[in-house]
């Protein structure tokens, strides 16, 4: 792989917070054709070791010069606090296959009726056969939480975390779980409604088209 520019902006206060479950991707591709049966994959590396890999490729190929936009479910949601970097994976159909470069590439935070770019930054590069074309990492120092808003989940029910670092239980942004609402026998906890007994749930359920 050898990269023709990969420009970074420092995460800033006001990237998103929130988690995500909607991602939209935007790849300019270069002055080649990527071959039909190309594999092209989003990668997004988090904190702890979890990787996402979500394709981008359903065996088509993409013309010469042509902008892409893909949009990218998530099974569950993401938070961006927690991604190091993310990457453009890329193997190659065949072995004798040309390089696939990049004109420009980005990866959108859907939320509500605006978008954020994820990590603030966007690539560009060449692959040669098989590979991936990367952000910088982020230092471990750059996740770390400061006050508690800062782990904040925006759930609920499974109580109030707490930035608290060096804590037993903290993981590595130094946030720690919160404790899970209690409800009353024959309650449960909802979101954005707190406890509430099951005939009220059931009745919600058989409104519903």
């Amino acid at each position: 792989m050898k990269p023709i520019a990969l420009m970074l902006a420092l995460w800033g206060g006001c990237a998103l917070a929130q988690p995500v479950s909607q991602l939209s991707v935007t790849i300019v591709n270069g002055a080649q054709p990527l071959r039909a049966g190309s594999n092209v994959e989003l990668r997004i590396y988090e904190v702890g070791g979890r990787v996402l890999q979500l394709p981008l490729t359903h065996g088509d190929g993409w013309a010469p010069a042509s902008t892409r936009v893909i949009p990218v479910s998530l099974s569950e949601p993401l938070d961006p606090r927690a991604v190091m970097r993310y990457s453009i994976f890329y193997r190659s159909p065949q072995a004798e296959a040309a390089s696939w470069e990049i004109a420009d590439a980005a990866v959108d935070l859907a939320a509500g009726t605006g978008k954020t770019r994820l990590l603030d930054t966007h690539l560009s590069g060449t692959i040669t056969q098989q590979g991936e074309l990367s952000t910088e990492e982020r230092s471990v120092g750059s996740l770390a939480c400061v006050v508690d808003a800062d782990c904040d989940d925006h759930r609920s029910c499974n109580g109030s975390e707490r930035c608290a670092p060096h804590t037993a239980g903290a993981d590595a942004r130094g946030c720690l779980k919160g404790t899970p609402e209690v409800c009353p026998v024959n309650e449960v906890c909802v979101e954005r409604r707190g406890c509430v007994g099951m005939p009220t749930i059931n009745k919600g359920a058989s409104n519903m088209p």
